[in-house]
């Protein structure tokens, strides 16, 4: 029995835990919440729930020393110390999140330690890596070339349960989600390289058809360019990585950007409520109504949906800030994980599709699509918690049975580990669907 480290136990991380204690691994799971661990565990034999705080670093150390390998599941900016720990006592890790400057930067001392350290396998990065470099593989095999390549992602709530005037309900870290509309992003178009600012994110969008099942909003996630190197796709003439949301979510996050709604620095507002704090913000008068008054600065109609929804979630109310100092970025989205979140026996749904085009040396052309469409579930998993922590828990039951041993700091891009890891989740009943036409 091999003992596997969990830090966090957020929205995701049930189907990991469940896959490994089903597996017969001894699951150590550890979180600032000691009864949200308590619950993931829900009394397994083999599992055991502990109190963690990421700054008590001695702690840290000693439970990493008790385990066999370590899964981080805590907020991005801890994955590199919870790596570096691993690597100094030689103890693979495994994480979810996208590979920062920093942790490549381990990448040498891993792989000297002969430490693995399996980052991006999780649904965006993860599901897409993976399905991506099946394709392209198999196009190569096959004398190809890939010259133009689509990547798009969003989790949302399912159809039936889209009831809010945002199209959009949390089913990982709020506050993530807000930050990531912070991102510049850039990618390459028919050969072009298209930069795009911050300020600019959310106005490089268009429309995606999802055939059978609608139109999305689609905009561009951070850099594409990254993965030219990444999916060995020198010379390709369109790279385009976006996430995707429901119709309107677009417009209000760029006004959002626009008004500073979005910006991290902290202010007073002891004593204060959401309408005290946003006629400071708008510089509204006494008496002026605070939505006309926020839609005037945004250059939107009263009843347009950037300033409506503003006043649907409360940012206009009458209610009183339980804190001194607050970001308005922080003001509006605890107001956002209130109102957009998931009901009991509400669903969410995963959206995933790659778009392809390849070239043959005869002149032959393919348009290769695959897609992949998940549902939460009945039992109370969510989509987005089974496409981000069931991959996560095959790559850490392959890296215990030794079928993962490439030291460094890897992504599931290689065959001998996207290969059997969506094979064990299409048995998951969670499966990319492909389709090729030939022009």
């Amino acid at each position: 029995m091999k003992k596997v480290l969990v830090l966090g136990a957020g929205l995701v991380a049930r189907p990991l835990v469940r896959y490994l204690l089903e597996r017969e691994h001894e699951v150590i799971c550890a979180s600032r919440t000691v009864a949200k661990a308590e619950k993931l565990i829900s009394g397994h034999a083999n599992g055991k729930a502990h109190e963690l705080n990421l700054k008590d670093e001695a702690k840290l150390a000693a439970y990493i020393d008790g385990c066999d390998l370590a899964v981080s599941l805590v907020p991005p900016a801890f994955h590199t110390l919870v790596a570096k720990m691993c690597i100094e006592r030689k103890k693979p890790m495994v994480t979810t999140s996208y590979v920062s400057p920093e942790m490549q930067a381990l990448d040498k001392p891993a792989t000297d330690a002969g430490v693995v350290v399996l980052n991006e396998i999780g649904v965006d990065p993860g599901i897409d890596h993976m399905s991506a470099m099946r394709i392209i593989d198999a196009v190569r095999q096959k004398g190809g070339k890939i010259i133009s390549f689509k990547s798009y992602c969003g989790g949302l709530p399912a159809p039936e349960d889209n009831d809010n005037p945002f199209g959009y309900k949390f089913s990982w870290a709020p506050r993530g989600v807000l930050l990531a509309s912070r991102n510049g992003a850039q990618y390459l178009l028919n050969g072009r390289k298209v930069e795009v600012r911050p300020e600019r994110l959310f106005r490089d969008m268009h429309i995606l058809q999802v055939e059978d099942f609608g139109d999305f909003e689609a905009y561009p996630n951070r850099d594409s360019l990254e993965y030219l190197d990444v999916y060995g796709l020198q010379g390709i003439q369109t790279l385009f990585r976006g996430t995707l949301r429901n119709m309107g979510w677009c417009d209000c996050m760029y006004r959002y950007r626009q008004l500073g709604l979005l910006e991290l620095d902290e202010v007073d507002v002891a004593g204060k409520t959401y309408a005290d704090f946003m006629r400071e913000f708008l510089g509204a008068g006494p008496e002026e109504d605070l939505r006309i008054a926020a839609a005037r600065k945004m250059a939107v109609a009263p009843d347009a949906l950037p300033a409506w929804n503003l006043h649907w979630l409360g940012m206009f109310s009458e209610r009183k800030f339980m804190v001194e100092k607050i970001s308005p970025l922080d003001a509006m989205g605890e107001l956002m994980f209130e109102r957009l979140a998931f009901a009991p026996g509400e669903h969410d749904l995963i959206v995933l599709y790659h778009d392809f085009t390849a070239a043959y040396p005869a002149g032959k052309h393919e348009r290769i699509t695959s897609r992949l469409i998940e549902f939460g579930q009945e039992d109370g998993d969510s989509a987005m918690a089974r496409t981000v922590s069931l991959p996560a828990a095959i790559g850490v039951h392959m890296i215990l049975q030794g079928k993962i041993t490439t030291p460094g700091v890897l992504r599931p891009i290689k065959p001998e580990i996207y290969n059997p890891v969506l094979d064990e989740l299409a048995n998951l009943k969670i499966e990319c669907t492909e389709h090729t036409e030939i022009f």
